[in-house]
């Protein structure tokens, strides 16, 4: 699925965008709307709260951690696509703290 098409399907509710960098990486940049997991908290969860009729699209920095988080929660029944790591997306990047308001 190319990077536009990843975009819109998260913007329409479609899927779930989940980051699963360190919060301090998501700081730095981060994919619009997405939702920040980091890798060592999906791997110490032993529930989720993501819907399980909703695909899931994760990524990381370069697509190594994503492609664990995607097992895990694979394992856990949900429909889970990696898209890979961060630094291969072209389209914008959104930057600064979501957690402030």
């Amino acid at each position: 699925m190319n990077q536009t098409k990843i975009l819109k399907a998260v913007r329409n509710h479609d899927v779930i965008l989940i980051d699963v960098r360190t919060k301090e990486e998501y700081l730095e940049g981060y994919i619009p709307d997405a939702v920040l997991y980091p890798l060592s908290e999906v791997q110490r969860a032993k529930t989720f709260e993501f819907p399980k009729n909703q695909t899931i699209f994760v990524y990381c920095r370069s697509g190594r951690r994503s492609g664990i988080a995607r097992k895990i929660l694979k394992k856990h029944g949900y429909k889970v696509k990696n898209i890979g790591g961060i630094l291969k997306w072209r389209l914008e990047i959104e930057k600064g703290n979501p957690f402030v308001k």
